[in-house]
């Protein structure tokens, strides 16, 4: 049994309908790659155009986005779309802090964008790092900080010779580090290292050197860039004071070996004390023997003084002056009393019973004519019974007894008879050595001129 007619057509119809259908999905179905800021994503698509695709996959558009191709393109199976989001970037340049969005992501188109000129010799810094203007930022990156520090000319004189210079760097120090000048805190810049670098900036550097200052508590090492030695012992705070000196004087340059000397001089006033001796002094004692004596009032030291200033360097005495000098304290003499009583007395001498005033131990020695001549110092002939004796102590023509020899009168001297010595006289016939220590008498009655004190 057949189907009617219409009943046919109808089902043809819907067949077709379903036919065109099915050929229509399959030719508007897509495959495109969709990158945002460098992520891809594979993504099946029925959109006509990239506007409807990006809507489809719900990403909002900016108009500072960077999209490729263009949102009114018709997309195409197999197709890329590329989108760049912009993002916040700040450029710190001349002082001034210029703020964008961009889609760019290298340095040079940025600051093309912004109206920033980067000019030769100038840094560009990305988050206080150099960066390469033509090196493009990673595409996820989510802001961009850009710094340009302008290269700055300057002059600087070093040790008496100028140069120019230029540089990016924010201070003098670091300007000059960077230059490649190694700084030491001794050395002498101006203006001072944290001095902000501007345009015709004019510098001096006078570099310290290593110097040795001898003391007397040892060596000093320090560096400076002094040019005196008085500045170089200020910079080690060893400055003179009071007396002391250096080798060379501070206002001699410092020498080319880099060797000073300091000495430390102090004073000191002594005042020193020294014995002043006392005389002797003699005096008659009345009711005294003759050849005794009695202190009578003992000596006693004076005392002198005198003011001294003594001079140290470095510890040791470099010199003494006296000032002043005066007595403390008057000597006060030694009184010795002598005795002026003179008495008789009697004794036997060789047998004969003599009478004396006085006897001194004495040193015996003879001589006769043929030794000296016969002619003596008073003009008696040299003979047996002349004597010579030392006229301070036994005067001429005094009359002795000698034990052994005799009777013997002072009429003579000799240049070795001195003191306690009596030469007997001899002539050349009798002659009898003598070398030995004897008494000597004096007779009865005493002289005029008697010597009272007898050494």
């Amino acid at each position: 049994m057949s189907l009617p007619r219409y009943i046919r057509n109808i089902v043809i119809l819907l067949a077709t309908l379903i036919l065109v259908s099915l050929a229509l999905i399959l030719g508007l179905r897509k495959t495109v790659t969709l990158s945002v800021n460098g992520e891809a994503h594979l993504i099946t698509s029925y959109a006509f155009k990239v506007s409807d695709l990006l809507r489809s996959q719900e990403i909002p558009l900016s108009p500072l986005d960077k999209l490729s191709p263009s949102q009114d393109s018709w997309l195409k199976n197999g197709a890329t779309v590329t989108l760049l989001r912009a993002v916040p970037v700040q450029i710190l340049a001349d002082g001034v802090i210029h703020s964008v969005y961009s889609s760019e992501r290298t340095p040079s188109g940025i600051l093309k964008l912004a109206g920033v000129n980067l000019l030769p010799g100038d840094l560009l810094l990305s988050n206080g790092q150099p960066a390469d203007p033509n090196q493009s930022f990673p595409l996820d990156i989510q802001s961009i900080s850009l710094q340009v520090s302008r290269s700055v000319s300057f002059t600087l004189t070093v040790d008496g010779q100028t140069r120019s210079l230029a540089s990016t760097a924010p201070t003098l120090g670091s300007a000059l580090w960077v230059a490649g000048y190694t700084l030491f805190t001794a050395d002498n810049l101006f203006p001072p290292p944290d001095t902000s670098l501007s345009p015709g900036l004019v510098a001096t550097l006078t570099h310290s050197r290593q110097v040795t200052i001898q003391t007397q508590a040892g060596d000093v090492r320090i560096r400076t860039a002094a040019h005196t030695v008085g500045e170089a012992l200020e910079a080690a705070h060893l400055s003179p004071q009071g007396l002391d000196y250096s080798i060379p004087t501070p206002e001699d340059p410092v020498p080319s070996n880099g060797m000073m000397r300091l000495i430390r001089v102090t004073e000191q006033v002594l005042v020193d004390q020294t014995p002043l001796p006392f005389e002797t002094e003699y005096q008659p004692v009345l009711d005294l023997d003759l050849d005794s004596q009695s202190i009578l009032q003992p000596g006693e030291y004076g005392l002198t003084a005198q003011r001294v200033r003594v001079r140290y360097e470095d510890g040791q005495e470099a010199s003494r002056q006296v000032e002043s000098q005066w007595v403390a304290r008057q000597p006060q003499p030694r009184i010795i009393g002598y005795g002026t009583l003179v008495v008789m007395k009697t004794t036997a001498v060789d047998g004969v019973q003599i009478q004396y005033w006085r006897t001194l131990n004495m040193y015996a020695t003879s001589y006769h004519p043929s030794e000296v001549g016969d002619t003596t110092a008073s003009g008696l002939p040299l003979k047996k019974g002349v004597a010579a004796v030392d006229k301070s102590i036994v005067p001429f023509f005094t009359q002795m007894y000698v034990p052994g020899y005799g009777e013997a009168i002072a009429a003579d001297t000799g240049g070795g008879v001195i003191g306690r010595w009596i030469d007997l006289g001899y002539s050349d016939d009798d002659y009898v050595p003598w070398h030995e220590w004897v008494t000597v008498y004096f007779p009865w009655p005493p002289p005029d001129n008697i010597v009272w004190i007898i050494p």
